[in-house]
């Protein structure tokens, strides 16, 4: 059951990938590379 719901999950990922790329969604959430690392490092 798990396996059958994972593979619906990453369908379903493949799908927001494709609309965010086609310019059919609009993110979330713009990020940028400083923000995930920290200038400091």
């Amino acid at each position: 059951m798990e396996v059958g719901l994972m593979v619906f999950g990453e369908l379903l990922d493949l799908i927001d990938c494709w609309r965010l790329e086609t310019g059919r969604a609009k993110p979330l959430r713009q990020w940028f590379i400083d923000d995930v690392i920290p200038s400091r490092i």
